[in-house]
């Protein structure tokens, strides 16, 4: 087995390292990101943006339409609500590392209302043998005054 330092020679040999690597670059959200966040922080509501000439909206929101590649202006940023429709679901039993939780977490993709755009999160439900496609569910957030303007401050999904 190579290490991690080794230079690798057979691309078919796996390479990996256990534990923490330093990482000198990092991931900014950018300015739409940024918008998106800042609202976020100070509203209940989520924000998307609308290309005027395809007529997509935007999910999370674009700067730019990527399929028409005009710029959306500022007038076509819209507020829509922090709820939408579960496409699909999973059921989590085990953490990142493998280890067996001490209760299931549902995962699900949300159509969100009013957009084109879908956004992965938590769904709380009781019910885990239920099947939540098509649900309803609204975005239940931090507290106002705790939001940092991160996605962390959508705490989870809550069907309706």
């Amino acid at each position: 087995m190579m290490t991690f330092f080794e230079k690798q020679t057979n691309p078919l040999d796996q390479a990996h390292h256990m534990g923490n690597l330093m990482v000198d670059n990092m991931y900014t959200s950018g300015t739409a990101g940024k918008k998106f966040f800042t609202h976020l922080k100070e509203n209940d509501t989520f924000l998307a943006s609308r290309c005027k000439k395809c007529g997509t909206t935007f999910f999370p929101p674009r700067l730019y339409c990527e399929d028409c590649f005009i710029e959306i202006p500022e007038e076509d940023w819209k507020e829509v609500p922090a709820q939408g429709t579960v496409r699909l679901f999973t059921i989590a039993t085990l953490n990142t590392f493998g280890e067996k939780l001490d209760e299931p977490k549902v995962i699900g993709m949300i159509d969100i209302e009013g957009t084109d755009g879908a956004m992965l999160g938590y769904i709380e439900t009781d019910e885990t043998n239920k099947d939540l496609i098509g649900s309803k569910v609204k975005a239940v957030l931090r507290e106002k005054k705790d939001r940092e303007g991160t996605v962390k401050d959508i705490r989870y999904f809550q069907v309706l």
